[in-house]
């Protein structure tokens, strides 16, 4: 079902409209129909790592947004670790949530937010999709992992607050995610829609949890999961997520409520994206995240939503006045985010960058595991086992390669299995080895033929394999799989 018209001819941008949409374009620049959508009152933009090459780039966009548009937040997902767009082409300074959580350091996350927070900044962005408040407690998931901070939602809720004190701290706004938690599922809302069947009260114990502390924090995003215990439909689009989170906050979160991105198979499907983006208004969604125009028409996919949203005003079934109430709070809070990233100077790009290098490096040193994993300087053989690509970070087996070759060692990519020197080092890459079947056979073969071989293991890790050879890198990102390297090489990290 759909309520976007398919004929006919694009409508003129309708200010309530634009008020609530959170909307991606394609590009380093600025296409001439964002520049009218901000002319014409678009709340948000979000970069995605096709806008975000490097952190100048990052910059220069952002300014260009800004100097079209004062108010509009510029948003974007960077969790740090796995997940980055500001250094898609290099891989992260920082560590991944799970390795800050495996440290228990709860100074060392706020430092690593406020570092992430000056580099954000410094590019002149607003609002970072980040914390992830998610328990990670399904050592199957192929999605959160280790994104999570812990399957300890006491240990979430721990750190994703002083990560958040840091981003705040630096002049960022914050958005908790994924209400009401995404942990306990083996599904990925990129490619499907999750059902999580625990009962209520265990959810709410070891998922809901954490989210007490959203009222500190800025705005909360909802996940495309369903959970039948708490209610009908996917939380995003369904009218049982708002008052389930206002019951969590204690009835004082005050922030804005955010959709995950609608372009997700796991409501893109059914009940279709622009019947989707009217679903999520109609269940007190603020802002709606649009999801990324990679290999999409950019504006025909913000135009999707917009006249969907529009046709359900023409028919009654969205209330014009109610409408502009929500576009008028909602740039109310994007003028207090931009007012704050205005309050809190920024400071010089390089500085941050460096700054977070180092704060990263020591955190992921203090961070990784291993048993029995030793290498030498001679060839070595870099196997990627993955069969599922994480849609959130993508894989980046060159990030162990490069960081080999960083110190020295020949790594190469054989041709697997049949094409390994008989001398050289083994050393493999594995994230979900117990459930999905590819990659388990994949390893098993390499463990028969090379029973030497070194594991990495770049999941969560009650997902990681029964091998003698293991390193536990907490994340696939470039500062783990440094330390990963230096633990290998050295003995330590």
């Amino acid at each position: 079902m759909t309520t976007t018209p398919t004929d006919a001819a694009p409508r003129p941008w309708d200010a309530d409209v634009l008020g609530v949409l959170m909307a991606p374009f394609t590009g380093t620049a600025l296409p001439p129909w964002i520049g009218e959508a901000l002319d014409a009152g678009l709340a948000s933009v979000i970069l995605f790592g096709h806008n975000t090459p490097d952190p100048a780039t990052t910059r220069a966009l952002s300014r260009a947004v800004h100097a079209r548009s004062e108010d509009c937040i510029v948003a974007i997902d960077e969790e740090g670790g796995d997940v980055t767009r500001i250094q898609s082409a290099t891989g992260s300074s920082l560590p991944t949530a799970w390795a800050l959580g495996e440290v228990d350091d709860i100074e060392l996350t706020r430092h690593a937010g406020h570092a992430l927070g000056d580099v954000l900044a410094a590019c002149d962005v607003d609002l970072d999709l980040a914390p992830v408040l998610d328990v990670s407690t399904d050592p199957a998931n192929p999605v959160i992992g280790t994104r999570a901070y812990s399957d300890d939602p006491d240990r979430v809720a721990a750190h994703a607050r002083a990560f958040a004190t840091g981003l705040i701290e630096a002049g960022l706004g914050t958005c908790a995610k994924h209400f009401p938690g995404h942990g306990a599922t083996s599904t990925d809302s990129h490619t499907a829609l999750p059902r999580i069947d625990l009962d209520r009260a265990e959810f709410e114990r070891d998922h809901l949890a954490p989210f007490r502390i959203v009222p500190w924090l800025d705005a909360v995003m909802t996940a495309h999961v369903l959970v039948p215990a708490l209610g009908e439909g996917p939380a995003s689009i369904s009218p049982w997520a708002r008052p389930l989170l206002d019951r969590a906050a204690g009835g004082t979160f005050r922030g804005l409520l955010i959709t995950d991105a609608l372009d997700m198979a796991a409501v893109a499907r059914d009940p279709g994206y622009g019947e989707a983006a009217v679903r999520a208004l109609e269940s007190g969604a603020d802002l709606l995240c649009l999801g990324t125009s990679i290999r999409r028409d950019d504006e025909q996919m913000v135009r999707e939503a917009h006249d969907a949203i529009l046709a359900a005003v023409d028919t009654g079934r969205l209330g014009r006045e109610a409408l502009h109430a929500r576009a008028v709070r909602t740039r109310e809070h994007c003028r207090g985010l931009r007012t704050r990233r205005r309050f809190v100077p920024a400071r010089d790009l390089t500085e941050v960058l460096a700054r977070a290098e180092q704060l990263g490096a020591a955190a992921a040193a203090r961070a990784v595991r291993s048993r029995d994993a030793r290498l030498g300087l001679g060839p070595t053989a870099v196997l990627d086992l993955r069969a599922r690509a994480n849609h959130a970070s993508g894989a980046r087996s060159e990030q162990l390669i490069q960081a080999l070759r960083d110190r020295r060692v020949r790594a190469d990519v054989p041709d697997y299995p049949e094409q390994i020197d008989a001398d050289a080092q083994v050393v493999a890459i594995t994230r979900l080895p117990r459930s999905n079947p590819e990659e388990g056979e994949r390893l098993a073969v390499l463990l028969r033929r090379r029973p030497d071989a070194i594991v990495v293991h770049v999941g969560v890790p009650d997902a990681a394999p029964d091998h003698r050879h293991l390193v536990l890198a907490h994340g696939a990102g470039r500062t783990m799989m440094r330390a990963a390297v230096d633990l290998l090489l050295d003995g330590k990290p």
